[in-house]
């Protein structure tokens, strides 16, 4: 008997080291998969960068003024941080711990500027805040002077595209920091009370540490979008690291400078990266109970209550309401024939954005799913699961300047068609799609997959009859949420886009750098604002019974 059951082990043995074989291998292809489209592009980038040597390229950075340039990214990315931590953390803190009537409504609109791409905010305060804007008319006509003697705003400034990025992404921090406040145990603020701490000695002592990983976490998001962003400093006229990229690739067929920059723009944001893994590591805070009650509202007076209002009403005026009214009233210039046919006239480039985001959200999930269910259930495609974390930090103007480079040294034929703006969707975005499969599979029990294979189902068919509805929810929020941020990418799209295709962003920019905020851009703005806010929308209702579907 005994010597049956070793044999038989013995003959199941090698199918074992088979099987074993084949999932390395299956790993190493899917991270190899994932290299290409990320790796490959950098590496073209550095070769063509650093290839004529180290001290042409240190030179040609100096002609440039790249410490000045560097330091210039730096200061508008710590104002808008500033800024964005101003705008979100009262936002958070009246809407979760004080008893101001309408806070749900308030919480429900606070993320509603992320419907809003900050490039098209940039638009919306130039027709606002422009030398020649209706602020500016409207000082001049009340002082009974010509508008071309008056200027008392001026949004083309560091300080114009610090105002308007931190409007647009200070829901970053603001949702981050409310669900520190809606976790936060009340006892321990309790018990500082008790022990004769004031409001603002619990405040600097117990919430403040509570929040620091959130508001470090959603203040170092700020930091990196401010650093690599394209659209808001090219339209204010902001000279930075992307904006420069960019002008080299238009001007100049020299790849030196602009790989070179490219380059160094990657390293430090990867420094940064480093930076906000150690920032965070050191920012935890353990809970002495998970039981918690919801805690007590402070009241708030008449006063106070005015003033919350007030911020209240400035924030979200100025950061949604004011920028839907004003793009309304703009594209209404052109009438209701004119704006018709404006829509009929670039009802290509809607199908065009519609399209390529369906297309690189679609290929982001499946390769988010296999790599999720590889690392989940094989231990297997971790590199491809950190590849996907670099992809991510890759600014689109990098990305879009070593993609074009890449394909069209390496394959001609990906880099004159469109679909090597799907493959920069991919690489861009994803990681959200990683996270949200990751989570729901990490929610899913291994026990009903394995009760489901002792029933007689194969591998493929567990997945499809068992895995697949549970996840399923999540399988859709990642999908729309890759779709949304693929239908506001502009950097990247702007330069791997094939001659003649033209998307919903890069029409708008066109527009705007070539005529000025005129009545078509803002038409073209208002139709991506509602196909972005659609689908967000729709999430953000349909997310609670997605959450009791799948737990």
């Amino acid at each position: 008997m005994a010597r049956s059951l070793s044999l038989s082990s013995a003959a199941r043995r090698p199918r074992v080291l088979e099987r074993e074989r084949l999932r390395h291998l299956a790993g190493f292809a899917l991270t190899g998969v994932v290299a290409i489209p990320i790796l490959g592009p950098l590496a073209f980038l550095a070769w063509k960068g650093l290839g004529p040597g180290v001290g042409e390229f240190l030179g040609r950075m100096s002609e440039l003024g790249l410490l000045w340039i560097i330091a210039r990214v730096c200061l508008l990315a710590v104002v808008t941080t500033a800024l964005a931590i101003f705008w979100a953390v009262p936002l958070a803190w009246l809407t979760a711990r004080t008893d101001l009537p309408g806070r749900e409504m308030i919480h429900w609109l606070a993320p509603l500027p992320l419907a809003i791409p900050p490039y098209i905010g940039a638009l919306v305060y130039q027709i606002l805040l422009a030398p020649s804007g209706a602020f500016n008319h409207m000082v001049a006509r009340m002082a009974g002077q010509p508008p071309s003697q008056v200027q008392v705003v001026n949004i083309y400034s560091l300080w114009g595209a610090a105002w308007v990025l931190s409007l647009f992404t200070y829901p970053y921090i603001y949702l981050l920091v409310r669900a520190a406040l809606d976790r936060a145990n009340p006892a321990l603020e309790e018990v500082a009370h008790a022990a004769g701490m004031g409001r603002w000695g619990v405040a600097r002592h117990v919430i403040l540490p509570l929040l620091r990983p959130s508001l470090l976490a959603g203040s170092l998001m700020v930091f990196l979008y401010c650093w690599a962003d394209f659209g808001v400093v090219s339209l204010l006229r902001v000279r930075t690291l992307t904006s420069v990229i960019y002008d080299y690739v238009q001007g100049t067929m020299d790849w030196v400078v602009p790989a070179g920059l490219s380059v160094v723009l990657v390293l430090m944001t990867i420094g940064l990266l480093l930076t906000q893994l150690r920032f965070l590591g050191r920012a935890r805070y353990t809970q002495v109970t998970s039981r918690s009650r919801p805690p007590e509202r402070i009241p708030l007076g008449a006063g106070a209550r005015r003033l919350a209002y007030g911020f209240v009403a400035l924030v979200m005026s100025c950061s949604f309401f004011l920028p839907v009214v004003v793009l309304i009233l703009q594209a209404s210039r052109l009438g209701v024939g004119e704006l018709a046919a404006v829509l009929s006239l670039e009802m290509r480039v809607v199908v065009n954005s519609l399209w390529m985001a369906a297309l690189g959200a679609t290929l982001a999930l499946l390769l988010a799913l296999a790599v999720g269910w590889f690392q989940e259930r094989r231990r297997r495609g971790w590199g491809a699961s950190t590849l996907f974390q670099v992809g991510y930090a890759i600014p689109g103007t990098v990305l879009g300047l070593g993609l074009v480079g890449f394909f069209h040294t390496t394959l001609p034929w990906v880099y004159a068609s469109p679909l090597v703006v799907a493959l920069g969707y991919v690489v861009l975005f994803t990681t959200p799609a990683f996270q949200a499969v990751k989570a729901a599979i990490e929610q899913l029990s291994l026990s009903l997959e394995e009760a489901a294979r002792a029933l007689g189902r194969g591998s493929l068919r567990t997945f499809w009859e068992v895995t697949l509805p549970l996840i399923r929810p999540g399988l859709v929020g990642g999908w729309v949420l890759v779709f949304i941020l693929s239908m506001r990418e502009l950097a990247a799209t702007l330069i791997v886009r094939p001659p003649g295709f033209d998307t919903l962003p890069v029409r708008i920019w066109i527009y705007t750098m070539d005529i000025g905020p005129e009545p078509r851009a803002a038409a073209l703005a208002l139709t991506l604002v509602a196909l972005v806010a659609i689908p967000w929308l729709a999430l953000m209702l349909w997310r609670p019974r997605a959450i009791a579907w799948s737990s």
